[in-house]
C-alpha cells in the first residue's frame, strides 16, 4: 500500500513538473520590454562605451532578437535551455534556439541506424546540435568499416 502511494505521488509530481515546464511560455522566460531594454542598453554601453554607432547597432539587434523571442510558441524546452545558456544576450538565445530546432527536426527525421541515434541521444541529451554531430560522425565511421 505504501509503495503504491509513493509511486502515485511520484507520478503526480512528474506530471505536474512536466506540465509546468511545458505550460511556461516566452513571457515567463523573459523580462518585460522595459526591463529588457534597460539591460540591453547597459550592456551595449559597456561593450562599446563612446562608439555610439555601435551602441545603437547592438541595441537595435538585441531588441529585434528580444521581440522575435517573445513570440516563440514552439519547442519551448529548447528556448528555455538557450535562455539558461545565454541569459540576456537575446541575439545568442535566438541563434542557439534556431540551431537547436533545426538540429532537433533533423534528428527526428532520421530512421537509419536507430542504435547509433539512441547512443547519441543518450550521450548528449537535449543538445540536438551535438546529437546530430555525434550521429553523423558515428554513422560515417560505421559505414567505413562495414
Amino acid at each position: 500500500m505504501r509503495r503504491k502511494l509513493g509511486l502515485s505521488l511520484a507520478l503526480i509530481f512528474v506530471l505536474v513538473f512536466t506540465f509546468s515546464i511545458q505550460a511556461a511560455g516566452p513571457e515567463d522566460l523573459f523580462r518585460d520590454f522595459e526591463a529588457a531594454q534597460e539591460v540591453i542598453k547597459e550592456q551595449a554601453t559597456e561593450d562599446w562605451e563612446d562608439d555610439f554607432e555601435m551602441v545603437k547597432y547592438q541595441i537595435d539587434n538585441q531588441t529585434a532578437a528580444y521581440n522575435w523571442l517573445i513570440k516563440v510558441e514552439d519547442y519551448l524546452d529548447l528556448l528555455k535551455l538557450a535562455k539558461e545558456k545565454w541569459d540576456t544576450d537575446y541575439e545568442m538565445i535566438k541563434y542557439e534556439y534556431e540551431n537547436q530546432v533545426a538540429a532537433y527536426n533533423w534528428v527526428q527525421s532520421q530512421d537509419e541506424y536507430p542504435e547509433i541515434m539512441t547512443a547519441a541521444k543518450g550521450k548528449w541529451g537535449l543538445d540536438y546540435e551535438m546529437v546530430k554531430y555525434e550521429y553523423e560522425n558515428q554513422v560515417e565511421a560505421y559505414e567505413s568499416i562495414n
